[in-house]
């Protein structure tokens, strides 16, 4: 499992989605020492909307990716301590 933060937003359907090199970059590096077979992306989107005025619109957004990203890993942790 990985959890990252992200500036903006570059989730399927959103118009940044063709620039996601972060997620493809990190597989190919977890897969060179081989802890890429079972690799599960959570990402908290537009982090930086608290911080830079022009995207203080998408707070709730970020708010949401953040409060989504955090459930999934701890839903993630509980299967694999079963």
């Amino acid at each position: 499992m990985a959890v990252t933060a992200r500036g903006g937003a570059y989730g399927p359907g959103t118009p940044r989605h063709a620039y996601d090199f972060q997620e493809p970059y990190l597989k190919a590096a977890f897969g060179m020492v081989a802890l890429a077979d079972d690799l599960t992306f959570r990402h908290a989107e537009m982090t930086k909307s608290g911080h830079v005025p022009r995207l203080a619109g998408f707070q709730g957004m970020a708010a949401t990716s953040l409060k989504q990203a955090l459930d999934g890993a701890r839903l993630h942790a509980r299967r694999v301590q079963v």
